[in-house]
């Protein structure tokens, strides 16, 4: 079924024009076909007709009766004299009033007038109208009536409806053209109030605001507009909020860039003062191998400089293998380590399954556990962690490392005392943000709680049993 808002404005118009034109056609030929009903019903007023339209008076049959005694009926039509005696009792009609008299025995025509009005200047008025009306608007009474010499049958015509006719016909018509035009002009308001809506959003949207959507209208081609116009807005909309978070992500891209080299070049400043300072010779070698494990660390972020975008973009992927949860221990172990070289007190309380499974000779076996993770994004996520327990950790309380693992996640927890003076230090929490993401991207999540006084990082990894590695 073809609806009529999803047509074009000019089809719309045509068919309202013809729609509204037949239809007022059809009003003005039943208003004109029963305007004698009408008159009829306002004749129920007679306040009304006094003041619009002339009318027989309310006492003219009484005046007739009353005239007529005076007067004696003439013997024929012919009768010169009786016709120029009773001359005087027509003037009792109006100027539309027509009176004949006729014999009761014979029914012979005696005498009469025909309305006055016929005689003046203005008869051709009237006559149009009579024939406009085609004579439906005179209506006869007739009575008999005593005059001096006898009884008459007294005919009366009255015209008046006549001049019913003009004002009707332009009330009708008159009704029928406003009817039409308030149809059509409501339809062009319509569509020009929706011309001045979208006029307006295209202010707002030349003002910058690209969140208040633009109304649906109809399917016509101010709809289509509208609906173009909203396409283009969210464009807009999302075009810019892209590039204003693009260039955020850049910022954020350098800050994390920043703070992971910043980390593992602290650790590897540490242990060369270490080696330098000569302290535990029997740890050099190992001190050394680190030292090259970090160096290693900065060259592969170098490297990879364009997946730190990882952080932000989920378009890209990290490159994700199984491997043993063992090797948790190793990155725990290493960075309880260096804290410990760095003055503070670390108590690594990790399960006797996690360090077995790290030691195992056979990775492969049924009770390895494995889960998914990039052991570059690793790396980074130890480092930022450990390195804000440096960073803001006191070195008068004990750093508690735990883990435990169940039958489908490990969960690994950081806890330490914040020292008083971290309070004052401004974070961007990109070490953070950085860490959630990376995790998220292995199927991990992060969890935080700080207070003034303690911090706890808590990490959960999902695992699976060597039967499941695909």
């Amino acid at each position: 079924m073809i609806n009529f808002k999803n047509m074009k404005i000019r089809t719309q118009l045509f068919l309202l024009i013809f729609a509204a034109g037949l239809f007022c056609f059809l009003l003005y030929n039943s208003m004109w076909k029963y305007k004698w009903q009408v008159y009829e019903l306002l004749q129920s007023s007679p306040a009304i007709l006094q003041h619009i339209f002339p009318g027989p008076q309310d006492d003219f049959w009484m005046t007739i009766r009353t005239e007529a005694l005076n007067y004696d009926i003439p013997e024929s039509e012919t009768d010169a004299d009786g016709n120029k005696a009773i001359a005087p009792f027509f003037e009792i009609a109006d100027p539309y009033t027509s009176i004949y008299i006729y014999g009761i025995e014979d029914g012979l025509y005696r005498a009469g007038t025909t309305p006055s009005y016929f005689d003046t200047g203005s008869s051709m008025f009237f006559n149009s109208l009579y024939q406009w009306s085609d004579g439906q608007g005179e209506y006869e009474q007739d009575l008999v009536v005593e005059f001096r010499n006898g009884y008459a049958q007294v005919i009366v015509h009255f015209l008046h409806p006549t001049f019913f006719v003009a004002p009707y016909f332009f009330f009708c018509f008159g009704l029928s053209m406003i009817i039409f035009f308030v149809v059509i002009l409501l339809f062009i308001s319509r569509k020009v109030n929706s011309v001045i809506l979208l006029k307006q959003k295209i202010l707002q949207m030349a003002a910058g605001d690209l969140t208040s959507p633009i109304p649906k209208l109809q399917q016509d081609e101010i709809g289509i507009l509208a609906h173009e116009l909203d396409g283009l807005r969210i464009a807009l909309h999302e075009t810019i909020t892209q590039e204003q978070e693009s260039r955020l992500a850049n910022q954020d891209l350098i800050s994390a860039l920043s703070h992971d080299l910043r980390t593992p070049l602290t650790i590897l400043n540490g242990y060369l003062e270490i080696a330098k300072l000569n302290k535990k010779p029997e740890m050099q070698e190992e001190y050394l191998n680190r030292c090259l494990n970090k160096t290693d660390e900065i060259r592969q972020m170098t490297d990879r400089i364009f997946e730190y975008a990882l952080v932000y973009e989920e378009a890209e992927l990290p490159v994700l293998s199984a491997l043993p949860v063992g090797a948790l221990y190793r990155y725990l172990s290493e960075n309880a380590d260096f804290l410990r070289l760095t003055g503070f007190l670390v108590s690594l309380e990790l399960p006797e399954t996690l360090t077995s499974l790290s030691q195992s000779s056979e990775p492969k076996s049924q009770d390895t556990l494995y889960f998914s993770g990039d052991e570059t994004l690793l790396t980074r996520i130890f480092n930022n962690l450990f390195s804000n327990i440096i960073k803001y950790g006191t070195k008068k309380e004990l750093v508690i490392i735990t883990g435990s693992i169940a039958t489908d996640h490990i969960l690994i927890s950081l806890f330490n005392t914040v020292k008083q003076e971290s309070s004052d230090i401004e974070s961007t929490q990109i070490g953070l943000k950085s860490v959630r993401k990376m995790l998220e991207l292995m199927g991990g999540t992060l969890q935080t709680e700080q207070n003034d006084v303690e911090y706890t990082v808590r990490l959960e990894l999902p695992v699976y049993p060597c039967s499941s590695n695909g």
